[in-house]
């Protein structure tokens, strides 16, 4: 498959590293020379040194040819213009990085169904806030219209599930363990399967009953009741939104004059205060000693972990913590920050969920994308549909851990046999993820 991608920036860079593995002709455009040098040497794909929004660069490389179409710069105006231009030149689906709403809603995109929006700063407030509906849990994806949901949670020491094989082990009816990360690596648990201290899990199960799940392995959360967010721009606008549609307590710290001004008339729920994250008497004004979750969401990493620390040290309960940076990665674990969170890696879950067939309706990446849990839509003629689940030749490498039909959901066993358009849940190593697709694929 033919894919361009423009702006090699942290997004571009991302979704390039996410695809290049998987046999595409990709070629990005990057405006900065010494940006294209870089990603040149350090991935196997054509860099043009070049406007993606010029007509000539784009012929020039034959995006008449391309099936998609990335156009994903920090110029909301730019990938518009990128896109359009693509379109008319004959290019397939065009995706759009969109920062501020109200070019979502631009006839550019709007008036053309090969033309789709991507919001990248949306999709990380929506996985902050799957967090905060889960607390206790490190990671939380919600699945099937948010029937089902993915959590990852380092289960209590003195829960009663380790020195057992996991098909001994009986807990809340309806969710299974998927996963099991390690300091060797992530594995897929079989019915002997012993867990140790330490280990972290991850399982799927009903989004309506997950206190009973957390529960079950010692994990023991009250609901989350108050938010301050540091940080006023997209991440912060989407987050504030979403939570204060929870009647949750919000309040955000924006350093700048008019955006503050301009939050607290869009979001007028939440209480929004001018100032600095990073100094600690904002910090007290903001109450940050009795928020359950502290988020920092500004766009400067440095900014992040310090405003995180300070209100760790301050008695925020939970820090969520955003780093754009790859190399700040160990830097957040060496220092033990409590929930860090990197917008590339939401973002590439998207983007591959595009590349991939309809019959996946939602991905997300496990561990920096080492794994992959994929939702499955059962097309007519998809091979899962012509045997029982003990027939099929699921590959070892994944777990089907959960199907929903309509409202009724299935923790499928060897007799368990698909009916078209059953939503199934499914943990996967990468290696694995191209047998899965010929197994759902329909006609």
């Amino acid at each position: 498959m033919r894919i361009f991608i423009v702006g090699a920036g942290e997004v571009g860079y991302h979704i390039a590293s996410s695809l290049c593995g998987e046999g595409h002709d990709l070629v990005v455009i990057e405006r900065d020379a010494e940006r294209a040098r870089r990603l040149h040497k350090e991935l196997d794909v054509l860099v043009v040194t070049g406007d993606g929004c010029d007509a000539r660069v784009l012929k020039q490389n034959g995006v008449g040819d391309s099936a998609l179409f990335f156009a994903v710069s920090n110029d909301d105006a730019s990938n518009l213009l990128a896109a359009a231009t693509a379109r008319r030149l004959g290019a397939g689906k065009c995706v759009v990085r969109v920062g501020r709403a109200f070019h979502g809603l631009n006839p550019l995109i709007t008036d053309d169904d090969k033309i789709l929006p991507l919001y990248p700063e949306r999709l990380v407030a929506e996985e902050i806030h799957a967090l905060t509906r889960v607390p206790g849990a490190s990671k939380a994806h919600f699945f099937a219209d948010g029937k089902l949901v993915l959590v990852k949670v380092r289960p209590s020491l003195k829960a009663d599930i380790y020195g057992r094989p996991l098909k001994d082990i009986h807990g809340p009816e309806g969710w299974i363990l998927t996963g099991i990360f390690r300091a060797d690596g992530l594995l897929i648990p079989r019915g002997d399967t012993v867990l140790r201290g330490g280990d972290v899990v991850y399982a799927v199960g009903r989004a309506d009953n997950v206190p009973e799940f957390m529960s079950s392995i010692g994990i023991e959360a009250n609901p989350t009741r108050r938010v301050v967010i540091a940080g006023g721009g997209q991440v912060g606008f989407w987050l504030s939104k979403l939570l204060c549609s929870d009647t949750i307590d919000v309040t955000v710290i924006q350093r700048g004059a008019q955006r503050a001004f301009d939050l607290a008339t869009e979001v007028p729920k939440a209480l929004v205060l001018r100032g600095n994250a990073t100094d600690p008497e904002m910090l007290r004004e903001a109450r940050v000693d009795e928020a359950d979750y502290f988020i920092a969401a500004t766009q400067d990493d440095e900014a992040n972990i310090l405003s995180s620390l300070l209100a760790r040290e301050l008695g925020a309960k939970h820090e969520v913590t955003l780093f754009h940076r790859r190399e700040f990665r160990e830097v957040l674990s060496a220092i033990r920050i409590d929930l860090p969170i990197s917008p590339r890696v939401m973002i590439a879950g998207s983007i591959l969920r595009m590349v991939h067939g309809s019959e996946i309706v939602n991905l997300d990446l496990i561990e920096e994308g080492d794994a992959e849990v994929v939702e499955f839509e059962v097309p007519a003629g998809a091979k899962v549909l012509k045997k029982s689940l003990e027939g099929l030749r699921v590959p070892r490498e994944s777990i089907i851990g959960a199907v929903m039909r309509g409202d009724e959901l299935f923790v499928p066993r060897g007799s368990f046999q698909f009916q078209v358009g059953d939503r199934a849940l499914v943990f996967t190593m990468n290696s694995a993820l191209p047998a899965l697709e010929r197994m759902f694929q329909g006609r």
